[in-house]
Order: structure tokens, then C-alpha cells, then sequence
């Protein structure tokens, strides 16, 4: 007997969420935020003088590319 259902529902709401509407182009959207994320994080990697707010900034681009990539291929798929 399972306790708890195991369900995808975070990534069940993103397949939603940016599902491809012509009208408003949502998908197009997060695929220019996700790009300006990662140029943010790296002009602020930059500049960045602290080692802890250099480790930030790593971990931010990353995070941004990963998006990024995840993005791009859900706009392949349509």
C-alpha cells in the first residue's frame, strides 16, 4: 500500500502553463526572460568582487540555462 501518490503535478502545471497559445505567445516570453536571466547573471558575475556572490552568480546563470535549454526544447516539440 502506497502512503503517497506520486504525481508530477509541478511539471504537469508547466506543461500547461506554457502550452503554445498563437494569441499570446507566452512560450516566446519565458524563452526571452530565460535569456535575459542568463546575460543578468553573467554581467553581474562580472562584476562581482565577494566569492560568495561570485557562487551566486554561478549558480544563477546555470539555473537560467538550464531553463533556457528546457524551453527551447518545448518549443521543438511544437
Amino acid at each position: 500500500m502506497r502512503l503517497f501518490e506520486r504525481r508530477n503535478v509541478a511539471e504537469e502545471d508547466i506543461y500547461k502553463r506554457l502550452s503554445y497559445d498563437p494569441a499570446a505567445n507566452t512560450l516566446l516570453e519565458e524563452i526571452a526572460a530565460a535569456r535575459r536571466q542568463i546575460e543578468d547573471a553573467y554581467n553581474n558575475f562580472q562584476n562581482a568582487s565577494d566569492p560568495d556572490l561570485i557562487d551566486s552568480y554561478i549558480y544563477m546563470g546555470n539555473a537560467a540555462l538550464l531553463r533556457y535549454r528546457f524551453l527551447l526544447r518545448q518549443a521543438k516539440i511544437i
